[in-house]
C-alpha cells in the first residue's frame, strides 16, 4: 500500500515536471521565435526612437528612399529601404533580434559617409516583412542571397557589395558569407556582437534574462523544426563561418550581457587560417554599444577596414 502511494505520488510529481516544462518551452517559444504584428509595430517605433538622435532620424527623413520587395526561397515576401548614393559600393545592413531596419540608420549614416549605397531590409518575421517565425540569422542567409542579387539585378554599374550586421543581423552576415553559392562581388562581412551559435544564444539568454533553465532551448529547437524549418541547432553560425572566404571584421564589446565576449573567439577560431581578419575587442561596452562608446574610433575601425580590402581591390 505504501509502495502505492509513493509510486503515485511519484506519477503525479512526473506529470507535473513534464506539464510545467511543457508550459515552460511553449512559453519560451512564443516570447523567442514567435513574433506577432503588435510585437513588429512595437519594434519599428523603438527602433525610430530608441536607437535614433533626433539629429539622425530627421537626416534620414530627408533622404530619397527606395522600398524594394522580393519572395524568399520559402514564398514569404520581404521587404527593405534602398539609399542611392550613385557609388559602385553597396552594403546590405542586417538589424537586430526584434528589431527593425530603422535601427540600422546610424549605420546607414556611416557608410554613406564612406561612399556607399545602402540596403536596408527587415528580416522576416521583422519590420513590414511577413512571416510569424523569427530566423535567428539561420534562415535569414537564404534571404541576403536573394537581396545580393536583387541589389545585382537593379544596379546599372558592377557593385562591390559588404555585408554587416549588429546581433542577430551579425549572425546573418557571417552565416550569409558561408554560402557556397555567395555571388563573387561579395567582398567583405563586418560583424558587431555576433553570437556563434543560435542553441548557446538562445540557451544563455533563457538563463541569464528570464531566469528559465538554459535546456529548455531543446524543446523549442524541436518546435522550430516543425513550425519554422530549422532547428535551433542546425544554426551553428561558428560551423558556417568556416566556409568564409572573404575577409571579416569582428567587434565586440567585453561587458555583453547578451551575447558573451567568448563567441567572437569562437567565430575567430572557426574562421580559416589563411582568411584576413580583425577582431576588437572593445573595453567596458554592454551589447551593440561600440559605436556610441566612441564613434570616431568606431568608423575609424571600419573605414580603415574597407580602405584595405574594398577599396584598394
Amino acid at each position: 500500500m505504501r509502495a502505492q502511494k509513493i509510486l503515485k505520488v511519484a506519477g503525479i510529481s512526473l506529470i507535473g515536471v513534464a506539464a510545467s516544462l511543457g508550459i515552460s518551452s511553449l512559453v519560451s517559444y512564443q516570447m523567442g521565435i514567435r513574433s506577432s504584428k503588435s510585437q513588429k509595430r512595437r519594434a519599428i517605433r523603438n527602433a525610430r526612437v530608441k536607437d535614433n538622435t533626433p539629429d539622425s532620424y530627421n537626416w534620414y527623413k530627408q533622404l530619397i528612399k527606395q522600398t524594394w520587395f522580393i519572395r524568399a526561397e520559402d514564398g514569404i515576401h520581404l521587404a527593405a529601404t534602398y539609399l542611392n548614393n550613385n557609388s559602385r559600393k553597396t552594403v546590405i545592413l542586417a538589424h537586430g533580434y526584434h528589431h527593425a531596419h530603422e535601427q540600422m540608420i546610424p549605420y546607414a549614416k556611416l557608410f554613406m559617409d564612406l561612399g556607399y549605397n545602402v540596403l536596408m531590409p527587415d528580416a522576416r518575421g521583422h519590420g513590414i516583412s511577413d512571416g510569424n517565425i523569427i530566423g535567428f540569422g539561420w534562415l535569414d542567409r537564404r534571404d541576403y542571397i536573394k537581396w545580393i542579387k536583387e541589389v545585382n539585378a537593379r544596379s546599372k554599374t558592377p557593385q562591390k557589395i559588404v555585408l554587416f550586421g549588429i546581433s542577430m543581423g551579425a549572425a546573418t552576415v557571417l552565416a550569409t558569407a558561408g554560402e557556397a553559392d555567395l555571388p563573387d562581388n561579395v567582398v567583405a562581412v563586418v560583424e558587431d556582437s555576433g553570437f556563434s551559435s543560435a542553441q548557446k544564444e538562445f540557451s544563455y539568454r533563457l538563463g541569464h534574462h528570464y531566469y528559465l533553465p538554459p535546456f529548455l532551448s531543446t524543446f523549442v529547437s524541436l518546435m522550430t523544426s516543425v513550425t519554422g524549418g530549422y532547428s535551433l541547432k542546425e544554426a551553428d553560425i561558428a560551423h558556417q563561418a568556416a566556409n568564409i572566404k572573404i575577409p571579416v571584421l569582428m567587434i565586440h564589446g567585453d561587458a555583453d550581457r547578451y551575447v558573451p565576449i567568448e563567441m567572437m573567439a569562437e567565430i575567430k577560431a572557426s574562421l580559416a587560417k589563411q582568411l584576413p581578419k580583425e577582431s576588437h575587442r572593445v573595453s567596458g561596452v554592454d551589447h551593440v554599444a561600440s559605436r556610441k562608446h566612441d564613434p570616431k574610433k568606431y568608423h575609424q575601425t571600419i573605414e580603415t577596414f574597407l580602405n584595405h580590402w574594398v577599396d584598394q581591390k
